[in-house]
Order: C-alpha cells, then structure tokens, then sequence
C-alpha cells in the first residue's frame, strides 16, 4: 500500500475507532445508571444516612457494575477495531487507547448526569426523618481503567489470535508447494502417432 493509500485509511479507521467508541461510552453510561439500584437514607440532624447495613452494599455495587460494563464494552470495542481496521498496528492501538479513554470519561458523565441527586447536600435543606436515594459515583479513578483495559485486551485477543490463524495457513501453503510430486503415467499415444513412420 502506498503512503497515500495509508493515510487514507488511517483518515478512516481513526475516526470511525474515536465515534464507536463515544457511542459504546454513552451506552454503558445509560445502561449504567438503568441496572443500579440506588441505596435509601434518611435525614437526620441535617445529615444523610444509610437505613441499614445492607444498603451500604448499593454504593459499593455502583462501583463493581460501572467495572463490568467498562470492560465488556472495551472488548468489544477493541475486538471490532482489530476486525474492521486495516490502518498499522500502532496507529489503531492508539485510536483504540484514546477511544477507550473517551468512552470512560463519557460513561461516567452520563451515568452520574441521571443518578439522583447528592444527598448529603439534599439533607441540608431537608426536613428530618426525610427518606433521599444515593447518588451514583465511583472513588477514585476507577472510571479511567475498566475501559481501556478491557479494549486493549481485545485488541491484543484479536491481533494473536488473527496472526496465529494467518501463520497457520501460510505454513500449511509452503508445506503444499514443497511437497514431493507423484510421477504421472505417461499418456499412451495417439493411433495417428502409432501408424506415422521414421523417415529414412
């Protein structure tokens, strides 16, 4: 392929790695905030607390599920990136990289963009024994890790496995055309070749 024929694709491929991905990342952020069950709290003394100890377990399960979405939808993200791309290696492990970083960051803003409200500044102005659902959010940058990580092992499940099957055939096409041939017995000749004569 020329330098122009690459860069084109790379005009292509890049692209179509970085919208995948904001469109991966908006679906995990909705689906996010749709399968978790925010905890319950009460207001007391003008602060926010759980009901019971079960309940606690919600704000650690918002963390553990926005993990699981983050790496499945960085496989798949990284698998069809490895499948569709025909840009250098390096070139869409970047685009992937960079994708996954903005499908992280868009997840995250759009799960916590829905979730209900930070309670603990809801129980300042609230009335006391008022019941207040928890606000989705993850410590730290968790948000920042599940997603790329699970990208860059697709891509890498693909480019091996991919390059492994590619190897095989190659090796098994070099062992055809290096294998010995059977002689073949000689065609008997013609009635017309049988009756012609020398020439003296």
């Amino acid at each position: 392929m020329t330098s122009r024929g690459r860069t084109r694709r790379l005009l292509v491929d890049v692209p179509a790695v970085l919208v995948g991905a904001a469109l991966l990342g908006l679906l995990g952020g909705l689906l996010w905030v749709t399968l978790w069950d925010p905890p319950q709290g009460v207001v007391q003394d003008g602060s926010w607390l759980f009901l019971d100890f079960p309940t606690i377990e919600r704000i650690f399960s918002a963390t553990g599920l926005y993990v699981v979405i983050g790496l499945l939808g960085g496989l798949l993200l990284g698998v069809v990136a490895a499948f569709c791309c025909r840009s250098p290696e390096l070139a869409v492990l970047a685009a992937v990289t960079v994708g996954a970083a903005l499908a992280a960051w868009l997840a995250h803003q759009v799960g916590t963009a829905d979730s209900p409200v930070n309670p603990r500044l809801l129980a300042l102005v609230s009335e006391e024994g008022t019941r207040l659902p928890g606000s989705l959010e993850t410590p730290g940058r968790v948000q920042y890790v599940a997603w790329p990580m699970g990208a860059l092992l697709g891509l890498a499940m693909t480019y091996l496995l991919s390059g492994a099957a590619t190897a095989g055939s190659a090796a098994t096409e070099v062992f055809d055309r290096r294998a010995p041939q059977h002689p073949t017995a000689h065609a008997a000749p013609s009635p017309s070749a049988r009756l012609e004569r020398p020439q003296e």
